[in-house]
């Protein structure tokens, strides 16, 4: 394999070789559940040394195969892969994106060690002020930054199928405009507990690969799958934002 050139994720092109190579950090894994509550899939998002992103998917048949070969936040040697184009019906991507990996039997993994200049987390950030346009289309999901505010107690409850749900709700203000948010579940009772172990405050929370839906004909911010959030993230865009911050203290109070 030590032969072989890395490519940069911003060089990868569908219908071209599966002969590419990659060296990448996983910066997030999710397993992809079906109605009847089986795992038939693992999503990860890819990030190289440029601060590229990419979602790569192991599919069913390859699953067994792979998925252990991969931890959350290790730095990996990727070679022989498919780039795909993603499909119409591919709707709620976790980022903007025309292009994803699937990995196959060739898939070869080595873990590396010492990548400390692949960054941890790459963001794209939305403004508000465009989380309405966000909310009209289906394809990708959004990341946004902003001041947390305004939360409620989480709230228990079953759904329609006596299912056990709970939720939580609060507001995020970018110092131009503010968006309700709800998050669901996992990510709601994980939320709970981390902005009560926050100990800087206000709170400057980043939502990577959030769901923008029109609720009462206003924008609402909500989790799926691939969702994460970041209470105080040690990120140039929530050091930025907090000296924003302090310039317009006033405008908070």
């Amino acid at each position: 394999m030590d032969n072989f050139p890395y490519q940069m994720i911003s060089n990868l092109r569908p219908h071209t070789t599966t002969e590419w190579r990659l060296k990448v950090r996983v910066t997030r894994m999710w397993p992809k559940i079906d109605r009847r509550g089986e795992t038939v899939g693992v999503n990860m998002i890819f990030v190289d040394e440029l601060a590229g992103r990419i979602h790569a998917w192991i599919p069913a048949h390859s699953f067994n195969m792979l998925q252990n070969l991969f931890n959350e936040g290790e730095t990996y040697d990727v070679r022989n892969f498919v780039v795909r184009p993603y499909g119409a019906m591919q709707t709620e991507r976790c980022f903007r994106n025309d292009v994803y990996i699937q990995l196959y039997h060739m898939t070869q993994v080595v873990a590396t060690g010492g990548v400390d200049y692949i960054p941890r987390h790459v963001f794209q950030f939305t403004d508000l002020p465009a989380i309405t346009n966000a909310a009209l289309q289906e394809d990708y999901l959004i990341d946004v930054i902003g001041i947390m505010e305004h939360v409620n107690p989480i709230m228990n409850y079953r759904n329609k199928y006596n299912q056990e749900n709970s939720s939580i709700t609060f507001t995020l203000n970018d110092m131009s405009i503010s968006a309700e948010v709800t998050f669901y579940n996992e990510l709601a009772q994980a939320f709970e507990q981390g902005i009560r172990d926050a100990d800087e405050h206000p709170v400057i929370l980043i939502i990577s690969s959030c769901k923008s839906t029109f609720i009462r004909g206003e924008p609402n911010l909500s989790n799926l799958p691939p969702t994460r959030f970041f209470i105080n993230h040690t990120h140039e865009a929530v050091d930025d934002f907090r000296n924003a911050l302090r310039l317009a203290d006033w405008h908070f109070h």
